[in-house]
Formats: C-alpha cells, sequence, structure tokens
C-alpha cells in the first residue's frame, strides 16, 4: 500500500477484519483475523482492535523512508 495515512487509518478502524493484510495482499492472514473474531465471538476482534490501533499510531508516526523500507520493500 502505498499511501501511509491510508493504510494507517484503515489499520486503525478495520484491523479485526483484516483489512490491512488485504490492502497487502497476504489473503490468508485477512481470512484468519475474520475467522479468529467469528469463531472467539467477538473476544479476538477487540484483541485484535487493540494492537490494530498501536499498530496504525506506529504507522501514522513513521517517516515516509521508514514507511516505505517496512511495508514497500519484499
Amino acid at each position: 500500500m502505498e499511501n501511509k495515512i491510508l493504510f494507517g487509518i484503515m489499520t486503525i478502524i478495520f484491523n479485526a477484519v483484516g483489512v490491512p493484510d488485504f490492502m497487502q495482499g497476504n489473503v490468508g492472514k485477512g481470512i484468519g483475523k475474520i475467522a479468529l473474531s467469528l469463531f472467539t465471538c467477538s473476544v479476538g476482534a477487540i484483541i485484535l482492535e487493540i494492537k490494530g490501533i498501536i499498530q496504525g499510531i506506529k504507522i501514522l508516526k513513521m517517516s515516509d523512508e521508514e514507511y516505505k523500507n517496512t511495508f514497500l520493500t519484499k
């Protein structure tokens, strides 16, 4: 995902349903997050969302170079 701000916001809002993983092309990981949320009766979703808020804030605070090296290079 080349747009750092969009990716950070999507991570904060939709991490529990795997949207950031789908945006990066990690379909299996995204489906795993959806399954975890469903099978734990949303307890897993709460944990994933808290983690997403933390990760999203870190993404938004990264410099453009840091973001490029972390998320755009494979």
